[in-house]
């Protein structure tokens, strides 16, 4: 589990060249993104009444999401979060899944008993919630880290909506719909209980904080 402050915003594409310039100079490329970033694709859950959806536009301070998420479409390493958001502050708890464990999550009445431990816990608390495969977010990340203080600074480009079906996590060539205008990026920079002033100086001229998440545009846009 980790707890931690995020801090969301949308810029112009020739910012985001100008501002990964800078942090490139200053932050290390994440290890597991390498030169070129990294594919995520997440399938996210809501319930029946779009709950989740609902109190992310109505701007409900403490709100909870599910979601499986992978990486380079790379079945070796999947992810179950559930992401605790408190008005900037986050909090995610994360567990390991294999690409045979997903079923169990997506397909109603299917059997929780090959989920075990912190797995089944989360298995069962979808279930309890109702939550159902809402959407799959896919998009291509930039990423820098500062270490020293648990820093994150990322970009976000080419957001799409992809139908809620678990096998599309693993198919990049599947089209998507396009969320937002590709020529908007959203940046977003995490930290722990410090940011360094040179992370924060990236980020001061951007004016205005994103509101609305990356589930939230592509539940739209699905629509």
């Amino acid at each position: 589990m980790a707890t931690r402050h995020e801090e969301k915003f949308i810029i112009g594409y020739a910012e985001y060249l100008r501002l990964r310039a800078r942090a490139e100079a200053a932050m290390e490329i994440d290890p597991h993104a390498g030169e070129d970033g990294y594919l995520i694709a997440s399938l996210y859950y809501d319930d029946r009444y779009d709950s989740a959806l609902d109190e992310k536009l109505d701007g409900v301070r403490v709100h909870t999401k599910y979601r499986v998420r992978t990486y380079n479409s790379d079945a070796s390493f999947i992810r179950l979060e559930r992401k605790v958001k408190r008005g900037i502050m986050t909090e995610k708890h994360t567990v390991r899944l294999t690409e045979e464990e997903i079923p169990a999550l997506c397909e109603p009445g299917r059997d929780l008993a090959q989920l075990s431990g912190r797995q089944a816990v989360m298995g069962l608390e979808m279930r309890a919630k109702g939550l159902n495969p809402a959407v799959i977010v896919r998009y291509r990340r930039d990423a820098f880290v500062y270490p020293r203080t648990d820093t994150r600074l990322t970009f976000d480009t080419n957001v799409e909506a992809l139908p809620p079906d678990y096998t599309l996590l693993f198919d990049e060539e599947h089209p998507g719909i396009p969320a937002m205008p590709r020529d908007r990026v959203i940046m977003e920079v995490k930290y722990g209980e410090y940011l360094p002033q040179f992370v924060r100086k990236i980020s001061a001229c951007c004016s205005k904080q994103l509101s609305v998440s990356k589930y939230a545009i592509c539940r739209e846009a699905w629509r």
